[in-house]
């Protein structure tokens, strides 16, 4: 049995909530350590070793306390991430977080009307880095100056996916992703439901105005977002047919098991209301 710790760098809107389903099936509640919610980040802000004696998987929106070698909670992790078009994982983080009443950001956005422009291009200390090549500061651990090309953590980033993290998959490509990534974690049960989706009345598109800006202050995500899906896809063809016989079987098998979740889901509760679809 691998008795790695593993340590799942959870890129906000990034097949997470999916992804920790597919975990908590596969992995005993005692073997799972989650710093989510409010609560959770007060509450581990300092832990003990003990608190983290028998888990098997950290996960949460954490950055690392060290990137190279990647630790957090002063342990060395073994670290899995997954990796999002970053101007649609930005147009989606900004409608999940004005249409789903529990998260901290719900009010400020409505209250002030922030329009997605505004999400990006504000330097109000609550977003000022969320729409400004988040990916890159999260996957490099730098900081550097929102309003400059950030070459140097680009490259850092870079050099993490390829050479630091021991899985990356690309949620764009997630059946393929997930049977990699069973593969390194161990993992049996892999059928799932897309959960924590905006509901397709909720999806909206930015106008081109605004997309032109998320693109241009996102360059450097843009970059690094192309690096990860050619390493991945590298990755991928290095595994040959019999690979992709494998997942075009599993896309198969899950879209029958999704079928039947949703017509599970429709005769207990009927039609779900709301913006998000099955949240967390």
């Amino acid at each position: 049995m691998d008795t790695r710790l593993h340590f799942f760098l959870h890129l906000p809107r990034t097949a997470g909530t999916t992804l920790n389903a597919i975990i908590r099936d596969n992995f005993a509640p005692h073997e799972i350590f989650s710093v989510y919610s409010a609560e959770e980040y007060h509450r581990h802000r300092e832990i003990r070793p003990a608190a983290l004696e028998g888990v098997r998987v950290i996960q949460g929106h954490l950055f690392l306390e060290n990137y190279r070698p990647p630790r957090i909670y002063s342990r060395d992790v073994s670290v899995f991430t997954f990796l999002r078009d970053p101007v649609e994982r930005l147009v989606s983080e900004y409608i999940f977080l004005k249409s789903w009443p529990q998260n901290h950001m719900y009010a400020y956005l409505n209250e002030n009307n922030i329009g997605f422009g505004d999400y990006v291009e504000s330097m109000e200390p609550r977003l000022v880095y969320r729409g400004k090549n988040f990916m890159t500061r999260f996957f490099s651990g730098e900081d550097f100056d929102v309003q400059s090309y950030p070459e140097q953590a680009l490259r850092a980033a870079m050099h993490n996916l390829e050479h630091v993290f021991d899985f990356v998959g690309i949620q764009e490509r997630f059946d393929e992703s997930l049977l990699l990534l069973a593969e390194h974690l161990g993992l049996r049960s892999l059928c799932h439901e897309k959960r924590n989706v905006l509901a397709p009345e909720s999806r909206m598109t930015p106008d081109a105005d605004a997309l032109a800006l998320a693109r241009e202050r996102n360059a450097a995500d843009l970059v690094l977002y192309r690096f990860a899906c050619d390493l991945f896809d590298r990755r991928v063809r290095e595994r040959g047919e019999t690979f992709a016989r494998k997942v075009r079987e599993f896309a198969s098998l899950n879209a029958r098991y999704q079928k039947m979740c949703r017509l599970i889901t429709a005769e207990l509760a009927g039609q779900q209301d709301g913006a998000i679809l099955l949240p967390k």
